[in-house]
């Protein structure tokens, strides 16, 4: 038996995820952001070809695939540039910047949640 579920766009989820790391670091505005978008194997995705190709910066592919996707869009990456955007201290700067934003207290974190849901809710 096959259960059909609509959803949002994954890609348009990451679309606000990506914008909010790019508000948290300022500074990094111009490096390359990829979507990336993992389901298990109990999903039957249909998309545009085009989201399964590894030049694409916004892919989708199965949880048993994230591995080797990651693998070969970093080799990618690497084939197509001589030298890497970052330095070691960019990393640390973006790192630490990750750290400090991070909501650890679980009471904050479930706030957080549930005004994050009561946006997208608004947006229907």
């Amino acid at each position: 038996m096959s259960n059909r579920f609509k959803m949002y766009n994954p890609f348009m989820q990451n679309y606000g995820h990506i914008q909010s790391i790019k508000s948290l670091l300022p500074d990094y505005q111009m490096i390359r952001y990829i979507s990336l978008v993992s389901f298990t194997m109990r999903c039957r995705f249909s998309v545009d070809a085009e989201l399964r190709k590894i030049q694409s910066d916004e892919l989708i592919v199965y949880d048993v695939e994230l591995s080797e996707y990651i693998q070969r869009k970093m080799n990618r990456i690497q084939a197509e540039k001589k030298e890497c955007d970052l330095a070691e201290s960019d990393i640390q700067r973006i790192y630490q910047s990750w750290i400090e934003a991070n909501i650890s207290d679980p009471r904050i974190r479930a706030e957080h949640v549930d005004k994050a849901r009561s946006l997208g809710k608004s947006k229907k």
